[in-house]
């Protein structure tokens, strides 16, 4: 299918409560609702989530990669050629939210021209449901423990819980959440990078019975100091996320030896460079996940494709970040029991727009 066009829609909806984490806060998500757009008609849908303080890409800058130099490359090409649109794509550096968005809406159309959901046209479903994990930000110490509390009652059985502020007070928190959790309950500790070397040993040693996994202790340019954690405390597996944004990160992680598990984030891989970043850790014997960037409903959507379609993505996936947002922008939500995600079935994502909401949340540049 030729693609005619695509539409480029900013939107922002407030948070239900403040977010906050060690390297920065949220009230609201100012996002990109980005439609693609074929030659009769179908359209493919996806969300650009902007992250300054991680990749350097704001709303605004977004819309201007997106409307000034990739739409103008992309458009008129087969909407099935992807590896021709991605190097394509390739001349503009960096710009990862913008480049996904463009890959998660053509799978959508792609899926809708075949009749096929997305999951299929990656080769899966291997399940069906999705092992959610819920993720508790930073907050005072009781309200940390009462989330906790009031999430296993809902079913949930795999918790991020963000720290890196205060070393000691991660160790004394995450050791009161696994004495009122159960052994089937999985608790990993996400430090944003904040540990130096020696808070990360402090850490890791002291919950090297309590934690299942931490995320990025250290600095993610410290590479030596990684490896030297990940052979200190071999009982906490190590997952990277501000080491592993792009397929070449992943594979020069693979080669330094530091990491065992590995986070996937739509708005930044998309479904193509995803895809490779699965295979080439599989290949490795490492273990996957895929990790919140904020979702709201739509690019929840997204992410459960992803989830449901490799086995080597195994570990519980964060999914449920939407639920901290107001509303969104499709006609439904998903569909969560007992900590378990339903994946959607129908072509493409599954999912629809709800146009009086895009209208509603819409905002001009």
């Amino acid at each position: 299918m030729r693609i005619d066009s695509v539409r480029v829609t900013p939107f922002v909806i407030p948070l239900v409560r403040p977010v906050v984490w060690a390297t920065g806060s949220m009230t609201v998500v100012d996002w990109l609702l980005v439609e693609v757009v074929g030659e009769d008609g179908t359209t493919g849908i996806a969300e650009a989530i902007p992250r300054p303080m991680i990749y350097g890409e704001t709303q605004r800058s977004i819309h201007t990669a997106l409307t000034e130099y990739l739409v103008p490359l992309v458009v008129g090409e087969d909407s099935f050629a992807l590896e021709r649109i991605h190097r394509r794509m390739a001349a503009l550096a960096g710009n990862f939210a913008a480049k996904s968005a463009l890959d998660i809406a053509l799978h959508d159309l792609n899926g809708k021209l075949t009749g096929l959901p997305i999951h299929a046209l990656l080769g899966g479903p291997v399940r069906t449901e999705v092992d959610c994990a819920w993720m508790i930000a930073l907050d005072d110490r009781d309200s940390m423990l009462a989330e906790l509390e009031q999430k296993i009652g809902e079913g949930f059985r795999a918790f991020k819980v963000k720290g890196g502020l205060d070393p000691e007070g991660d160790i004394a928190l995450l050791t009161a959440m696994r004495e009122r959790s159960g052994s089937d309950v999985r608790l990993y500790l996400d430090a944003n990078c904040r540990y130096d070397r020696d808070a990360a040993h402090r850490v890791m040693h002291a919950l090297r019975d309590v934690l299942d996994q931490i995320e990025e202790p250290i600095d993610a340019g410290d590479d030596e100091g990684r490896v030297e954690l990940a052979r200190a405390v071999p009982t906490v597996p190590l997952l990277g996320d501000e080491t592993v944004f792009t397929v070449a990160d992943v594979a020069r992680q693979i080669r330094l030896g530091g990491l065992r598990r590995i986070s996937l984030k739509m708005p930044r891989t998309g479904y193509t460079l995803s895809r490779r970043i699965v295979h080439l850790s599989e290949a490795a014997g490492l273990r996957l996940q895929v990790s919140t960037q904020s979702e709201t409903t739509l690019g929840t959507a997204g992410c459960l494709h992803l989830a449901a379609s490799f086995h080597a993505v195994d570990l519980p996936c964060e999914l449920t970040f939407y639920r901290d947002v107001a509303d969104g922008l499709l006609t439904a939500e998903p569909t969560v029991r007992a900590g378990r995600m339903a994946v959607p079935t129908g072509p493409g994502l599954g999912v629809q727009l709800d146009p009086d909401k895009v209208a509603k949340y819409a905002v001009p540049l």
